[in-house]
């Protein structure tokens, strides 16, 4: 045995052949933003694809350029076939693991097959980081990754941090992953992404475009996004202006609870009671009536809840009538709990859905309503 276990080792080391495929990290482009637009010529190449990749040689305390990153575009047939025609103008090979956002240009969301066809690529592909944000565009999305951005940031990496950190302290938008896109578009065919646009020469991500059968439906703003937020639980900090009698509260919102119950008989009816927690952050009191009397607290109360409904109501009416699209979860969570039934409508779903019966209700606690008596 002992004078086996040498040469057993000796093969080991011979049959094991390291880290073959090993590629140091200064002989690889990393791609951390890409843009896609329709591509108005004739031919296979439908896309105009731009990537942006950070410049390393700028990178670190001793950098030797100043340009942060590059952007190269190309018309091409697909995302990835982009990245081979790349080689014969960037020097290394792509690298997609470190991709942030994805750019959906206007004129592209609207051909539901395109957008199809794209993200089936990107979710089959082991390349492509499957958080990747995606956000639809007001105008090309090649213009929106041109932009100049202060403060010594890139473009991919502002409206990453806007998606990430921002939905954190507002409802102005609704962040959506890749995975996340794909689950919603599976289970009612809808899904809701932000949007990004330049108003003044400044990027913004505000609002939101709604998709159906991977097609743009409507553009909606921040009120109905917000609304949206409340009723799926997505909400976890927000302010609200509230006109109260002859001033305005602002309430900001720190903990806030959805919930779904689905019955079915006759209709189908969805009850939505909502919960909203948080404390006054301005309020311009008077005399005879502060919020420290227990009555002007409860009217207040009361005057959220009633403003917070009419928000609820009317953009429930608006998805239902207007655009009919399921982006509050109602087949989702038939799917879920209700198989059986969700099976006998999945092929009717969009004659279905208008027919939905919902009952929100709001119910709003001021937990604290400030320091200064």
């Amino acid at each position: 045995m002992r004078k086996i276990m040498p040469v057993i080792l000796m093969l080991a080391l011979a049959l094991s052949s390291g880290c073959w495929d090993k590629v140091e990290i200064d002989r690889r482009s990393f791609v951390t933003g890409i843009g896609l637009d329709l591509n108005e010529g004739d031919g296979l190449d439908r896309f105009i694809v731009t990537y942006e990749y950070p410049n390393i040689n700028a990178v670190g305390k001793d950098a030797t350029e100043d340009q942060k990153t590059f952007m190269i575009s190309i018309p091409s047939s697909s995302v990835f076939q982009a990245g081979r025609k790349f080689t014969t103008k960037v020097a290394f090979p792509f690298y997609y693991k470190h991709v942030k956002v994805l750019l959906l240009g206007e004129d592209l969301v609207n051909e539901g097959k395109l957008v199809r066809e794209i993200l089936d690529e990107l979710n089959r592909d082991t390349k492509i980081n499957k958080k990747v944000q995606i956000l639809a565009t007001r105008g090309r999305a090649k213009s929106i990754m041109e932009t100049e951005m202060k403060r010594n940031r890139t473009t991919e990496g502002a409206i990453y941090t806007m998606t990430k950190d921002g939905a954190k302290n507002s409802n102005r938008f609704t962040p959506r992953t890749l995975t996340e896109f794909i689950r919603n578009a599976d289970y009612s065919d809808a899904t809701l992404i932000p949007r990004v646009l330049l108003e003044g020469g400044e990027l913004m991500v505000s609002g939101g475009c709604i998709m159906k059968n991977y097609e743009h439906v409507a553009w909606i703003g921040e009120r109905e996004n917000r609304a949206l937020s409340i009723i799926n639980g997505r909400t976890k900090l927000d302010t609200i202006d509230i006109p109260y009698r002859d001033s305005i509260v602002s309430f900001t919102i720190t903990d806030a609870k959805s919930t779904k119950d689905v019955k079915i008989g006759k209709d189908i009816v969805m009850d939505i009671p909502i919960r909203l927690e948080g404390y006054l952050q301005g309020y311009a009191a008077s005399r005879h009536r502060t919020v420290y009397d227990e009555k002007a607290l409860g009217d207040m109360e009361m005057a959220i809840e009633k403003f917070m409904q009419r928000e609820v109501n009317r953009v429930l009416k608006l998805i239902q009538e207007e655009y009919n699209a399921d982006i509050v979860g109602v087949g989702e969570h038939l799917r879920k709990f209700n198989h059986k039934e969700w099976r006998s409508i999945e092929d009717r779903w969009d004659e279905v859905f208008p027919e939905v019966k919902f009952n929100p209700s709001i119910d709003v606690n001021i937990r604290r309503t400030g320091l200064i008596r």
